[in-house]
């Protein structure tokens, strides 16, 4: 059962108009969230956490739809403050209990990644976005991305190489702020009230809640804001290594061997090349493949070595004329 669905059997309970197995199904898992604490043992940190902000926007939409009733007849209050009070004391706890919980929050379709000890970890989301977080930062996404925006949020630090989806947004909340971009490159670092974004390729606009207007960040550019200050510095950058460190974002060849660049995009995309004819390892190539999809590198790739390709999962087929 998915949050909205949820949300709207509650709302049928509280009006007492849902069915007997729906109110049953309600007061049971509200019972469990109260009295079973054991069950509570079994989730991972990143579930709880995960959770935690699934309940607060539940509890919200709630807010919202009981603000608008002009009536609300004493038994209904009963019922609905029971909900919010066990909902707030699961919130309190960060977790909540039973297989029904998890499906009506849908924490299957909801990852928490946690790095530490100053080690850059790369994830690649199910739109291919690539992102490279570094040092103990926290990354919130979903395995898929369902509704019309890619929606993630971030505390810390990570590079982004987000793939092209223009009737897609890509949208990533850091603290009090929101970037947003359809297909680009880019840096953000979050330090206490400090956030810095730098821009490599493509576009991104950048608002705070106390920003009056989004400011429009270019390559080579960078802005940094301070948490409850509306003014904002840009300028222009000249030097990107510290930001690449540990990554694996440059991907620019000069005479480079096809093997060696093979390896590099099987160790960046997390694949395995399976090559037809391997006369074509021993190639130089010089080309330019950063900042560009699995895709999109095999087709250049393909262009140089008139040649052809097929992704199926994690394998990539190459057949190639060669170099000669």
């Amino acid at each position: 059962m998915k949050d909205a669905n949820f949300i709207e059997l509650v709302e049928k309970y509280q009006k007492g108009i849902c069915t007997d197995s729906e109110k049953m199904m309600v007061e049971n898992w509200l019972d469990s969230l109260a009295s079973d604490e054991n069950e509570f043992r079994e989730f991972s940190g990143e579930e709880k956490l995960a959770l935690k902000g699934k309940m607060q926007q539940a509890i919200k939409q709630k807010i919202a739809l009981n603000r608008s009733a002009r009536v609300i007849p004493f038994y209904r209050r009963v019922q609905f403050l029971r909900i919010a009070a066990i909902l707030a004391l699961a919130i309190g706890l960060g977790f909540y209990a039973g297989p029904f919980g998890r499906d009506i929050f849908n924490l299957k379709n909801e990852t928490l990644l946690l790095t530490s000890n100053g080690i850059t970890q790369k994830v690649i989301l199910s739109d291919g976005s690539i992102i490279w977080l570094k040092g103990k930062s926290t990354l919130s996404y979903p395995e898929e991305f369902l509704d019309k925006n890619r929606e993630v949020s971030l505390n810390g630090e990570a590079l982004f190489e987000v793939a092209k989806d223009p009737s897609h947004p890509f949208i990533i909340h850091s603290g009090g702020f929101v970037t947003r971009v359809l297909g680009t490159s880019f840096n953000i670092r979050k330090i206490g009230k400090k956030m810095e974004v730098v821009v490599f390729t493509g576009k991104v606009t950048v608002s705070g809640l106390n920003s009056p207007h989004p400011l429009v960040l270019l390559p080579e550019e960078k802005a940094v804001f301070i948490s409850g200050n509306t003014s904002v510095n840009k300028e222009i950058y000249h030097e990107k290594n510290e930001y690449l460190a540990g990554t694996e974002y440059n991907m620019n060849f000069e005479d480079s061997r096809m093997e060696d660049i093979l390896s590099k995009i099987e160790s960046k995309f997390d694949v395995k090349v399976k090559v037809e004819d391997p006369k074509i390892l021993n190639c130089l190539i010089t080309a330019d493949f950063t900042d560009q999809s699995l895709q999109k590198t095999f087709e250049l790739l393909c262009q140089a070595l008139n040649g052809r390709f097929e992704i199926e999962g994690n394998t990539v087929k190459l057949q190639a004329e060669g170099c000669e």
